[in-house]
């Protein structure tokens, strides 16, 4: 599914939503920024997977290709990005998705393949935002597979164009999901102009409360908390 500013202004976005995020920004949501220094990575990952630098000139065009957490967070990032002054915001997101795996027929179209028909669309946004992991981890053997995933879309945009990527959590594979985020860690590393933002830390909190009752979807606050999460990381 693609939500898009003017899709969103049609289907009649709420127009509490702005005040929500603003009063949630100043007192619930918390973003890995304003509890550690600007995005850490864990220990053992390298350094230099951080904020973005600030830009020489101001963004306006975002882009995102995600799964079902983005889906469900699309309204709220989209309404905070207007308010940070983007103008283009284009955002795919399907329930189930996954990195490599599907073709559009009886399953979700890859994230590869979706990011490869977004550019062959003309989509041109000064930041990139991916948000896939999820429903892959647990489905591969080891790191070298995961690295394999990760670098096919971290090579897909011009290496000049930033990269933010939403790290994943799902306690169903918590191993998995550790060793997922610490390949993603390196391997955005390894691409330069790339940042990787900790959902794992906001979601993994129990005093969070962000979370649907299955442990892995975010809430109407969860939605909130994502929004914010990725548009501190472009601020």
């Amino acid at each position: 599914m693609r939500i898009t500013r003017r899709a969103l202004l049609r289907a009649g976005a709420s127009t509490g939503l702005l005040a929500a995020i603003a009063a949630c920004t100043e007192g619930d949501v918390r973003s890995s920024a304003s509890d550690k220094d600007d995005f850490p990575a864990p220990p053992e990952s390298p350094e230099g997977v951080g904020l973005l630098p600030a830009p020489d000139v101001v963004r306006t065009k975002f882009a995102m290709v995600g799964d079902s957490i983005t889906k469900a967070s699309s309204p709220s990032l989209t309404s905070v990005l207007e308010t940070k002054g983007f103008t283009e915001i284009t955002i795919e997101a399907e329930v189930s998705r996954r990195i490599a795996v599907g073709d559009g027929k009886g399953e979700p179209l890859s994230g590869v393949k979706t990011l490869f028909t977004m550019i062959a669309e003309g989509v041109r946004p000064d930041v990139w935002a991916i948000a896939m992991g999820t429903n892959d981890v647990g489905k591969y053997d080891d790191a070298q597979a995961y690295a394999g995933l990760i670098d096919q879309m971290m090579s897909m945009p011009e290496p000049t164009v930033p990269i933010v990527w939403v790290d994943v959590y799902n306690p169903i594979q918590l191993a998995a999901t550790k060793l997922f985020n610490q390949v993603l860690r390196e391997r955005a590393a390894a691409r330069g102009n790339s940042t990787v933002l900790s959902w794992f830390d906001l979601a993994s909190d129990p005093q969070a409360s962000i979370l649907r009752t299955d442990h892995i979807h975010p809430n109407q606050k969860g939605t909130l908390v994502f929004a914010d999460l990725v548009s501190k990381a472009l601020a």
